[in-house]
């Protein structure tokens, strides 16, 4: 990250699969450069949920132009965001946001046919064009939420209009 007081994005990735899902939305030509991080993977959803607490509760309190997005698989688990969203302080809550896949990224390359990095690819491109295809699919439908609170959060500095 160039300068941790102006605004950027944190992608804490579950695992290797969300991790290629990250690299592939950063590689978007609308992406600006140095807006947004992927770290190395966490090892677990219970990892990323660790790490929020652990490392990244701090840093958004010391740097509150900071987001961080927590790329995890939900496992078809429902209730799996409200654990998140229960851990995370009230105070934080417009900077932290809860994104993943339904099941796992590798049942989406089986659907899709894609690669995890092209899937990346196309989910930053129907956020900068406005499309909707992918995001609404049985993949990641549920997190049209939580898409739209992140998109209002950083849009504006994430890509280039």
């Amino acid at each position: 990250m160039n300068n941790r007081h102006k605004p950027h994005v944190i992608v804490v990735p579950e695992d290797d699969a969300n991790r290629q899902l990250a690299d592939g939305f950063v590689r978007h030509d609308a992406v600006v450069s140095g807006s947004i991080q992927v770290v190395p993977p966490a090892g677990g959803w219970t990892a990323v949920l660790a790490s929020l607490q652990n490392q990244y509760v701090a840093r958004l309190r010391k740097y509150p132009k900071g987001h961080v997005v927590l790329l995890i698989d939900f496992d078809r688990q429902a209730d799996r965001r409200a654990l998140f969203d229960h851990e995370i302080p009230d105070p934080l809550k417009g900077q932290v946001f809860v994104i993943g896949s339904w099941d796992e990224p590798e049942e989406v390359r089986r659907t899709t046919g894609r690669t995890l990095d092209g899937i990346g690819f196309q989910l930053a491109d129907e956020c900068f064009r406005g499309g909707s295809a992918l995001w609404d699919s049985q993949h990641f439908g549920h997190n049209a939420e939580e898409r739209a609170r992140l998109s209002s959060a950083v849009d504006s500095f994430l890509f280039r209009r």
